[in-house]
């Protein structure tokens, strides 16, 4: 890839919409700098940022520091690898040494991380270079990232509109060319509603393969929280991966005893795959803009060779499903309530109520689950998970929508759950698309967003391509041969207006 033809005042906007990989090849010939990167996502960030709002803490003298640092130890043969003098951002929600860590809750504005998050530390290691945090909402509850320290964090493909959450501004820094590449968390679509919005791509890695040390303000422990994983968002499918090696592995408590080997992926062409489609599905409706993308990338697949399958769905009962996951994933974010917050979920539980299906409901019902309520939902987990098994057995992946819609307006007022979007011209609620998430999320399968658009109505749309349990490798290939034949980034108008 070559820098386009551009006025020299657009330049630094053409060096930040190249991949990770392309400049990492640069720095390796030498026809860049570390510390050129850096100054170019800056000069982005002066230009864009105050009005897209995504990278809401920044250091970028300790970046250009950072950056010197690594064209000295390439220039002396000591490069770390790929990622060496690479500028990222980070979510706001994972430590940084010194650097706030909120979540968006004005009560910890003076929060100061005492250590860095592993995939901080990890990124470092390999030579990446900090540049700053990245918006999310409070408590990373919302399909949109705002919050009252911070502000609200805009889509760079339409300023109106929303660039999802909880990782939007993750997705919103990179799709606008602010940073090369950002990590994020994904618990209820956080990492892939962001992408498909903002047109990128990014990573729902499978769960517990990259540690969440130091990530939401919960402190170490024995095991992985519930669900949640991290991940990375990137303008390439190849720079996913890139970015996926360095993160990925047992924290440094579990090192000693196991080390982490992805299983490889032996196919190559897009003709090679064994191609599920389910556009849309009766418990979450999906307009058509989304769901006729998807639909039509199934049939150009088809007429590549792949063995394209339409509407098939794995084998249990979906509704249960739905239920299990909003319950569990209630659960898990619970340890965020304070002891008000959890005794007013006591309050609004209705025992008459237990079964019923309304999310307003189920999330109470989650965040006061008993510990033995917890643990009989597993077996239910355990049959869900088989059942995934076995439909990996006939296909190779699944690919399905990220979101129910393409970005939707921004629309602060009330809770996420008091909210509806349009979907096929009817107000749905706006929880309804957390079936996409809960799907493949609750049994820790990795997804992959990778851009398919623009849609009907010219915003950017996504496609989430779901695989086996620790079938990373598979997804990102799969993203990575659609990359190839032109499903790719495509840069916002804004970025040729600095």
């Amino acid at each position: 890839m070559t820098l386009p033809d551009l006025p020299p005042a657009d330049l630094p906007n053409a060096v930040c919409r190249m991949p990770v990989h392309v400049v990492a090849a640069q720095l390796a010939r030498g026809e860049t700098t570390s510390v050129a990167l850096v100054d170019a996502c800056r000069t982005v960030w002066e230009s864009q940022n105050g009005q897209i709002n995504a990278i809401v803490v920044a250091d970028f003298e300790a970046a250009r520091e950072a950056a010197a640092q690594s064209d000295a130890r390439r220039q002396a043969g000591r490069t770390r690898g790929a990622l060496d003098g690479v500028p990222f951002s980070i979510k706001e929600s994972f430590d940084v040494a010194g650097w706030p860590t909120t979540c968006g809750a004005p009560a910890r504005t003076g929060h100061r991380a005492v250590a860095d998050a592993v995939v901080v530390e990890r990124l470092r290691a390999h030579g990446a270079v900090l540049l700053g945090k990245t918006n999310v909402p409070l408590g990373l509850r919302d399909w949109q990232s705002y919050n009252a320290i911070y502000g609200t964090t805009r889509n760079p493909h339409d300023l109106t509109r929303t660039p999802g959450g909880s990782s939007g501004g993750s997705a919103a820094a990179v799709c606008a060319g602010m940073s090369y590449f950002d990590i994020g968390s994904d618990i209820g679509s956080s990492l892939r509603n962001p992408a498909h919005y903002c047109g990128v791509f990014s990573h729902k890695s499978s769960h517990g393969i990259v540690p969440l040390r130091g990530h939401g303000n919960a402190e170490a422990g024995f095991v992985e929280q519930d669900i949640n994983v991290a991940g990375p968002v990137a303008r390439s499918a190849r720079d996913l991966e890139l970015v996926l090696r360095a993160i990925a592995g047992p924290d440094a408590a579990d090192a000693p005893a196991w080390q982490l080997e992805l299983p490889p992926c032996d196919l190559d062409r897009l003709a090679d795959f064994r191609v599920a489609v389910l556009s849309t599905h009766p418990l979450a409706e999906v307009d058509a803009t989304v769901s006729g993308a998807i639909e039509n990338l199934g049939h150009w697949l088809a007429e590549q060779g792949a063995q394209v399958a339409w509407n098939v769905r794995p084998d249990f009962d979906a509704a249960e499903l739905w239920r299990v996951y909003v319950l569990l994933l209630r659960a898990t974010t619970s340890f965020h309530m304070d002891d008000a917050a959890f005794a007013e979920a006591m309050r609004r539980v209705d025992p008459a109520k237990v079964d019923d299906m309304d999310y307003a409901t189920m999330q109470f019902t989650g965040a006061t689950l008993t510990h033995r309520q917890w643990l009989l939902m597993q077996h239910a987990r355990e049959r869900f998970a088989r059942a995934w098994s076995r439909f990996f057995g006939d296909y190779d992946v699944l690919l399905c929508p990220a979101a129910s819609t393409t970005a939707f307006p921004i629309d602060e007022v009330g809770e996420p759950w008091q909210r509806t979007i349009q979907v096929n011209g009817k107000p749905l609620p706006l929880t309804s698309q957390l079936f996409w998430a809960g799907h493949s999320g609750l049994c820790g399968l990795p997804s992959t967003v990778a851009p398919i658009g623009p849609a009907r109505d010219g915003l950017p749309v996504g496609v989430q391509i779901v695989a086996r349990r620790f079938g990373d490798l598979t997804s990102l290939r799969f993203a990575q041969r659609l990359e190839d034949a032109g499903y790719g980034y495509r840069a916002p108008p804004c970025l040729s207006q600095p």
